[in-house]
């Protein structure tokens, strides 16, 4: 949940070919992943394969989604992300090497909206507006620091149940088709 103005709008049109967005610059105020910050717990809801759960997951991954944008700890990201989800994989890319550089994030906090769901055969999408909050980010040590605006976006996740629990097999911009 860390992005916003010019960037968002980009980055997401650039990725609008295959839903998933190219990633977004969100914001935190460290340079390193924070050793004390852990990664927030998964609920007991998330862990349930009903349309409830995967309402629960999608609220559960965003909250490892703004961890993950403000320390650069991107593992829980990445076990919660499929492999093969691009929209995730452009995130956990940009946080990582962005904070590899030296780089951070500060603000932009994505925050849900009511969630709207649609259960098919293999997976459950969700729709929801985000709002994202102001932001800066430096994209290496050396780099100028850039704000960014909030915004409000409409987003969409595709979230599958597996042996191993819910995993986001899609992140993009727009309703889902």
């Amino acid at each position: 949940m860390r992005f916003g103005g010019i960037v968002l709008v980009t980055a997401l049109t650039l990725g609008a070919c295959s839903s998933d967005p190219a990633p977004v610059e969100p914001a935190r105020s460290a340079t390193t992943p924070t050793p004390t910050a852990t990664a927030p717990p998964m609920p007991d809801q998330a862990r349930e394969d009903s349309p409830e759960g995967a309402a629960a997951f999608v609220k559960h991954y965003v909250d490892v989604f703004n961890y993950a944008a403000a320390t650069g700890d991107v593992e829980e990201l990445t076990r919660l992300s499929s492999p093969s989800c691009k929209g995730c994989q452009s995130y956990i890319n940009l946080y990582r090497d962005t904070y590899a550089a030296g780089g951070y994030f500060k603000g932009g906090k994505w925050n849900l909206g009511d969630l709207n769901l649609e259960v098919g055969n293999d997976e459950t999408y969700l729709t929801t507006q985000v709002m994202v909050d102001e932001g800066t980010s430096r994209s290496r040590a050396d780099a100028e620091e850039v704000g960014e605006k909030g915004e409000r976006n409409t987003i969409s996740f595709a979230a599958q149940a597996t042996a191993e629990g819910w995993r986001l097999q899609q992140l993009g911009l727009g309703e889902v088709e």
